[in-house]
């Protein structure tokens, strides 16, 4: 259908329409829609059953998509039909689907197809499936891949085609159906390209069935890098448990708790986090000091599309989402392994950088997308300091945390904007920084330390109970310990010497 077929008032009525609805002004759009369908132009039926689905009004959405499909628009029956499906009516369901098939819809041609695969008719829906593929439906190709499977007990040569073609389209589903069959036809190469291009689409399954065979071929070290990838992924409690038997194999048995806690609930960071985390920490809490006075107001409003944070009455820019935490189950979830965004999204992509840096040095922490903190005894807590560690790798002004959901969660912005103060060396404030950063990571005090002043590019000297740092500027800052290597005393010059 074009818009040479309706009548030019309904045609401007609802260019109308787009155009409020684009500027959000939906009252205005529902109103114009309405007189554009009355008008004669029935795909305006159709936009404000849409609209009306997307604002959750269901009844008003079945109801205009009906009026849409009525008059033969087949985006309408589409819907109509899948509103049948919900409610279990199939008969109805079909009929829809079925008018919009002829309609060329891809989706009502797809599901045409589901229902009599559901019913037995296969004769007719492996018919309906080819014309779903022609019309660009990756899932028919896959189903039709299904249905010469046979679950290993059909045309496997057939079936292979299929999910062939399905995979060169995207289908995750399909790439790794594919490798079961290559398995079923005895070639395990086939097998493991299959799935690893299926891990590639991002199939659940795929990178724990690719740790299998590499751990069947005692091949240690691919096998270890699949389960990981299905981690921290997917979370798969399986490939944990086996990354947990590698760890505990090499004696490893810290890295090993880490792997079997992770997903029922972590009390403890990995070994590796916590050396990461512990250098950095006294500059770390410094540079939220500064951040957090130079914050004003209680009130803070976000925009993820314009990396914008506005508190106080004054707008800052550079903002990444770093991720959320879930007051209600305990967990971390990098907002790279969110749903709702895409990792090219400006909010989102300079959080490859802290993957980067865990992939390289090794930090689960940094690379697994969910984390299950319950073990911790202040969950929320833990989440924050891993939030702050790892906003350290974007350099910029630190970490704020925002309410959302009705205070059900909470999410973590990285702020990195030239207009707020940087944190330099502040003497006064080195002794304090060192004792809350040794309280928070208190199992090697000389890391904190070291990592402190060569944050500030100062020169380090050590002793066996001492280690001192000479800032650029000449003040220095001496750190004495005792034998048990806690720290003794700090001395902080305020003045260049």
């Amino acid at each position: 259908m074009t818009d040479a077929q309706y009548p030019s008032a309904a045609v401007e009525l609802r260019e109308r329409a787009l155009a409020a609805q684009r500027e959000g002004v939906w009252e205005e759009a529902e109103d114009l829609f309405q007189q554009a369908f009355e008008a004669g132009h029935p795909v305006a039926a159709y936009d404000l059953g849409i609209g009306l689905f997307d604002r959750g009004d269901d009844d008003g959405g079945r109801m205009w998509c009906r009026r849409a499909a009525e008059q033969g628009v087949p985006a309408g029956a589409f819907e109509t039909g899948y509103s049948a499906e919900r409610r279990e009516d199939l008969e109805e369901a079909e009929r829809w689907y079925r008018q919009a098939a002829e309609g060329g819809h891809v989706g009502g041609t797809l599901n045409l197809g589901v229902l009599l695969e559901h019913r037995g008719a296969m004769p007719e829906a492996m018919d309906v499936y080819h014309r779903a593929w022609e019309l660009g439906a990756h899932e028919a190709a896959f189903n039709i891949g299904k249905i010469h499977d046979n679950d290993g007990n059909g045309d496997l040569e057939k079936a292979a085609e299929w999910y062939e073609r399905a995979a060169e389209r995207g289908n995750a589903g399909a790439a790794y159906n594919l490798g079961h069959v290559r398995r079923d036809q005895g070639d395990e190469a086939a097998m493991a390209a299959a799935w690893e291009r299926a891990a590639e689409l991002r199939h659940p399954k795929a990178a724990h069935s690719l740790g299998v065979v590499f751990k069947r071929r005692a091949d240690w070290e691919s096998s270890a890098k699949w389960f990981r990838r299905a981690v921290e992924d997917f979370g798969h409690r399986g490939a944990a448990d086996a990354l947990a038997d590698f760890c505990e194999r090499n004696g490893d048995q810290d890295q090993a708790r880490f792997w079997r806690d992770l997903t029922d609930g972590l009390g403890a960071y990995s070994p590796a986090f916590e050396a990461f985390a512990s250098e950095g920490s006294a500059a770390a809490i410094h540079r939220q000091d500064v951040l957090n006075a130079a914050l004003e107001g209680d009130h803070v409003d976000f925009n993820v599309d314009e990396r914008t944070l506005t508190t106080g009455g004054r707008t800052y820019h550079g903002v990444t989402l770093l991720g959320s935490f879930s007051h209600l189950d305990q967990s971390w979830l990098w907002s790279w392994a969110n749903q709702h965004y895409g990792d090219d999204h400006p909010a989102i992509a300079p959080l490859e950088a802290i993957r980067e840096y865990g992939r390289d040095h090794d930090i689960p922490e940094l690379t697994v997308g969910r984390l299950e903190l319950s073990g911790f005894p202040q969950p929320h807590q833990a989440a924050t300091t891993m939030a702050i560690a790892a906003g350290a790798l974007l350099g910029g002004n630190g970490v704020h945390s925002v309410g959302i959901n009705d205070g059900k969660g909470s999410a973590y912005f990285h702020i990195d904007d030239p207009q707020l103060p940087a944190a330099g060396y502040d003497p006064l404030a080195a002794p304090r920084l060192l004792m809350t950063a040794v309280e928070v990571f208190p199992s090697d005090p000389r890391r904190v330390v070291r990592g402190f002043i060569a944050h500030y590019g100062a020169g380090i000297a050590e002793g066996p109970d001492v280690i001192q740092g000479r800032f650029p500027d000449g003040r220095n800052l001496t750190v004495g310990f005792t034998e048990e290597g806690l720290i003794k005393a700090i001395s902080a010059e305020n003045t260049p010497s």
